[in-house]
């Protein structure tokens, strides 16, 4: 038999194709746009404030219905909130056992870019606002749970000396595409009233349109990793399966993961509080810039196009700091500084402080996120990424209230919005305190120090 050449291994190796790091991180560009401008600093606003006060005549009664306009908003995110965590985990087991995580990755995605779409049917009329909550909230259900799936792609493309890296950066570029996409939503629809679009204010359609433009940028996003997604092997090919099956699948794997896994599942507890905190760190942040310090809508944008430039250079550099140290030293850094410096906005009340310190707090949120995906994927046996990061979801999802009922009782007990932070403080040192004892090992360190 002829001997093949050397060279031939060369040109066997680059037809392997790459793994689709690019398609990866361009989902986390093109989802964040979901998060950014629908749910924290533009629609989600919209609806609680403009659609719930329409008609209302008075200070106090238009000040009442937007109470009552975030009351709505919150209670359909609580009822979204509960659907994650019952379907997260069952069709993490599904995309596991039967092999179908691409298929409800693209599922998923695309009911996302639907229901977006769907959104410019809030009309200016509190008659609206139920739909619009009720819109909002089930993006947010499918959103969450296409982002169970694409997590656990990460293993499939990355290395464990390359892991963080690859995390931080895609976390990056979703940061990055926040920005654009806040920049355009700002210039083309909101300043100087209509934007360049020309598209005026009557019934709402500067607001009803953005929607269209952002279902637009998600598909355009996320359609790469869509179409070029790693194949998934089925670990229980042939089985059939049917939702019964699946949950009490779910109950012998935690059942089992008590004896076998303790350590993830502390980490799953652990990680769920303290992401709380930081989920809440944006979800407040345009409440609190409008109502603790007086910022318009126009200023409101801004922030959150230098929130979300800050967050992507630190999740950026925290990337390459995780593939050094490990995700452990990380997380423990990120949740230390964003607690410091919760307490300087909490103490020092001016717009100056808040500016200064609300932006470094960005700095360490992303690589706190970063880092905890990448550490998910240490701990979780090979075959069941999917399904933990269903449990990720689910118990993310079980104590999502923590942080947003802290910063309201501290509210409700002080009378002042901004005391809110120190909710948010505590929480973040719950999930502190809770995630330092767990003995992780070496899926806590470097690669190259394991």
């Amino acid at each position: 038999m002829a001997s093949i050449p050397d060279s031939a291994a060369p040109r066997a190796a680059a037809r392997r194709p790459r793994p689709p790091v690019v398609p990866f991180s361009l989902w986390d560009g093109g989802m964040s746009a979901f998060s950014s401008v629908i749910l924290t600093f533009v629609f989600a606003t919209y609806v609680a404030s403009a659609v719930a006060s329409e008609g209302a005549v008075g200070d106090e009664a238009v000040k009442a219905a937007q109470d009552h306009g975030s009351q709505v908003l919150t209670t359909w995110q609580a009822v979204g909130a509960v659907a994650i965590a019952l379907l997260a985990p069952l069709l993490g087991n599904l995309a596991d056992r039967g092999g179908a995580r691409n298929t409800l990755l693209r599922v998923t995605t695309l009911a996302t870019v639907v229901t977006v779409a769907l959104m410019p049917m809030v009309a200016l009329d509190a008659d609206y606002l139920t739909l619009g909550a009720a819109l909002i909230a089930l993006a947010v259900v499918f959103s969450e749970l296409a982002g169970v799936f694409v997590n656990s792609v990460l293993p499939e493309i990355s290395t464990p000396e390359n892991r963080g890296r690859i995390s931080g950066t895609a976390w990056a570029v979703g940061y990055w595409g926040s920005i654009v996409c806040l920049g355009l939503v700002l210039v083309l629809f909101v300043m100087p009233g209509t934007g360049l679009l020309g598209i005026t204010g009557e019934n709402g359609w500067n607001y009803r349109a953005i929607p269209l433009f952002v279902a637009l940028w998600i598909l355009v996003g996320t359609l790469p990793l869509m179409l070029r997604a790693p194949k998934h092997a089925a670990s229980a090919p042939g089985e059939r399966w049917n939702p019964w099956q699946g949950y009490a699948h779910i109950v012998r794997r935690v059942i089992r993961a008590f004896r076998e896994e303790p350590v993830m599942l502390q980490y799953l507890v652990a990680s769920a509080i303290y992401r709380d905190g930081l989920g809440a760190v944006f979800s407040i942040a345009g409440v609190l810039a409008a109502n603790a310090y007086g910022f318009s809508t126009v200023e409101i944008i801004i922030f959150g196009i230098a929130a979300n430039l800050v967050a992507g250079i630190g999740v950026f550099l925290g990337g390459r700091v995780d593939d050094r140290v490990g995700p452990r030293p990380v997380i423990i850094a990120g949740c230390i500084g964003i607690i410091v410096l919760g307490l300087v906005v909490l103490f020092l009340a001016s717009s100056a402080v808040f500016w200064v310190a609300g932006l470094s707090i960005c700095l360490f949120v992303g690589p706190v996120q970063s880092a905890s995906r990448n550490l998910l994927t240490r701990l979780s046996q090979p075959g069941r990424e999917t399904e933990n990061f269903g449990l990720y979801a689910t118990t993310g999802r079980a104590l999502g209230f923590l942080g947003t009922a802290a910063f309201a009782a501290t509210v409700a007990i002080s009378g002042d919005t901004r005391t809110g932070i120190l909710g948010i403080v505590l929480v973040m040192a719950v999930g502190l305190i809770a995630f330092l004892p767990i003995r992780l090992g070496a899926a806590g360190r470097a690669s190259s120090a394991a």
